[in-house]
């Protein structure tokens, strides 16, 4: 009896001692944010074929031959990606007649051969909607693995910083969270630009920087020195 008192008055004696030996933990939620900048290297264009017809056969099919005609000269092309985008078909204004639509999309990293390109669908009576540059999916995706990089890097120093200034120490990061989305710039606004001369001139796409944020959210842990 007295060795099971004796087993438990040491336990119960320890139990302080444990406590105090726990540390106390502060926890300091951070967000930093970094940009990046590249140059472009792609350049997308979208057009539109759109046909106005007594009926819905006959405007749809304007509208096919339009788009594979454009298919066609986009194919030829060899440094040019092409693509179709939605159809619409619908009646007219007041109910009179019909309208189709479709667009289809121009991608290149060779800007001369592209811009040619969209003059020659736009010859053909297609309308241009959207003309910009981007980065293709690998460059943006690079330069967003840099931002995340940087961000996280300045949530490092900054943590240690305002540790020191609570005379406390970085015992680790409980949680990260790293937003780098992937956002593609704006196209550049354009009016439905048409072009009825064989030989026009292209349009002009001058090349902008880009701009590659990400933020990083973390939850710091801070000990006592």
């Amino acid at each position: 009896m007295n060795r099971r008192l004796l087993i438990l008055g040491a336990v119960l004696a320890t139990l302080p001692a444990l406590a105090v030996a726990q540390p106390v933990e502060t926890a300091l939620h951070l967000s930093e944010t970094a940009e990046v900048t590249r140059a472009p290297d792609e350049v997308v264009a979208t057009l539109r074929a759109e046909a106005r017809a007594p009926t819905a056969a006959a405007a749809q099919e304007a509208v096919n031959r339009a788009i594979a005609a454009a298919v066609t000269r986009a194919q030829a092309v060899s440094s040019a990606r092409v693509s179709t985008g939605g159809y619409w078909t619908g009646r007219g204004e007041e109910g009179r007649g019909w309208q189709a639509a479709q667009s289809v999309t121009l991608r290149g990293g060779e800007a001369p051969a592209l811009l040619e390109l969209t003059a020659a669908l736009q010859s053909q009576g297609l309308a241009l909607q959207h003309l910009t540059w981007t980065l293709t999916r690998d460059a943006a995706r690079q330069a967003r693995e840099e931002a995340s990089r940087l961000a996280l890097d300045a949530l490092r120093r900054r943590a240690d910083a305002l540790a020191g200034q609570l005379n406390l120490a970085v015992a680790g990061i409980r949680e990260v969270r790293i937003d780098a989305p992937d956002r593609s710039p704006r196209p550049m606004p354009t009016a439905a630009m048409r072009s009825s001369a064989s030989g026009a001139a292209p349009p002009v796409a001058i090349a902008e920087d880009i701009t590659v944020p990400a933020t990083v959210e973390a939850v710091v842990v801070l000990r006592p020195r």
